[in-house]
């Protein structure tokens, strides 16, 4: 009985694609190393394409495939990550493993990606009724949840479980350049992350330009090549070569350092699901400014500025008092000049509570839910024997 009892739970984690620097696929990432052998789980990826060769991996291209798979249909439990439309999610009608999971990532809203990209955005909002015949749905997001519930989806089967964010390294605003400050955009680059926003705010405070560097940085393979090329004609129309600059794609050594000279974090999105970028920016000590779009109130958690979505008066408007302040605060520290959603803050403060937010995405903390809620999900199990 024992020897039952310590079994691990085999748990098939569906993902149509793992790819290095991709938000989803870090989830999936890190949904892996969540379940390890030494946390008492055992998982393996089923999908068509892994590009980390860490992660015990076994394709599978079609939900066909993946319900006639012996690893799949004896596993305890499928956690399927949804983001986009893919056929492997049809599998949630069919059979296979007792409890059903999905990751939920949202999908972005139809009226912001390009004509070319509408077909497989449609599919993927019809698919998200699928997602109703799991037994339970790990919303990213408060944001996530709520446009489940707002879709008419059962309350008791939602959860906000996080996604967890142990990157970049950690570093405080109050011990970076006091002498000019920088502003840094990661993400895709894609319409919908408002970088034209940016560039425009930017365009409008030539007071600002002297004391001001702006970073773009992107996945340049999976962003669209018209949105850079209109956002590099933007730059040169105002000038802006000498403060705003493109890095393409980075390294996470690149990353680190961009994110450690960085005073703000700027990510003008009109959709955000969760926003990772954000989330890293608290670790490194970078005040966010936003709009107030989906998740990202919530993930800022008013330790930054919130901008009405598309307002770029407005976010012209914070980013000059948030660069002037700063330029004020580095050099006084523990006086209470940056404005705050929560009201003004020092430089010192801040640091303090951007770190204590951060804490809600380690590694530690999204693990524990986790199991916690496999293992109540999977209770009274019929183990089955058979390797992964």
């Amino acid at each position: 009985m024992d020897a039952i009892e310590r079994q691990p739970l085999r748990v098939a984690v569906v993902a149509p694609i793992l790819l290095q620097r991709d938000a989803i696929s870090l989830a999936v990432r890190d949904t892996m190393r969540i379940l390890s052998k030494d946390a008492g789980f055992e998982a393996i990826h089923l999908g068509h394409a892994c590009e980390y060769p860490e992660i015990a991996h076994r394709q599978r291209n079609t939900s066909g495939e993946l319900l006639l798979d012996p690893v799949y249909y004896t596993a305890d439990a499928a956690i399927f990550h949804f983001g986009i439309y893919h056929g492997l999610f049809d599998a949630l009608l069919g059979g296979g493993p007792r409890v059903k999971i999905v990751r939920f990532h949202n999908v972005t809203p139809l009226h912001l990606v390009r004509q070319a990209d509408r077909p497989v955005i449609e599919r993927s909002l019809r698919q998200i009724e699928i997602l109703r015949r799991a037994d339970e749905i790990w919303a990213d997001s408060p944001s996530n949840a709520q446009y489940l519930l707002d879709r008419g989806f059962e309350h008791d089967k939602i959860r906000v479980i996080p996604l967890v964010v142990e990157d970049p390294i950690p570093s405080k605003l109050s011990q970076k350049a006091k002498d000019r400050i920088s502003v840094l955009f990661v993400g895709r680059i894609a319409p919908s992350k408002g970088i034209h926003d940016l560039i425009n705010a930017v365009a409008c405070a030539p007071a600002l330009q002297s004391m001001l560097r702006v970073t773009i940085a992107g996945n340049t393979h999976w962003s669209d090549p018209a949105y850079i090329r209109e956002l590099q004609s933007l730059i040169e129309k105002h000038h802006l070569k000498p403060v705003i600059s493109f890095t393409g794609t980075i390294d996470d050594t690149e990353r680190d350092r961009l994110f450690g000279e960085a005073h703000i974090v700027a990510i003008p999105s009109y959709h955000e699901g969760f926003c990772r970028p954000v989330a890293e920016g608290f670790r490194a000590g970078c005040v966010p400014l936003v709009y107030d779009a989906y998740n990202l109130p919530h993930i800022a958690n008013r330790l930054g500025r919130i901008v009405p979505t598309g307002d770029v008066e407005g976010l012209t408007a914070a980013l000059s008092e948030l660069v002037s302040a700063q330029v004020h605060g580095m050099a006084s520290p523990d006086e209470p000049v940056l404005p705050l959603d929560r009201g003004r803050t020092s430089v010192h403060e801040f640091d303090q509570l951007a770190q204590e937010w951060a804490q809600e995405f380690t590694m530690e903390r999204i693990a524990s839910q986790t199991h916690d809620r496999l293992l109540q999900l999977t209770a009274g199990r019929t183990l089955q024997a058979t390797d992964f």
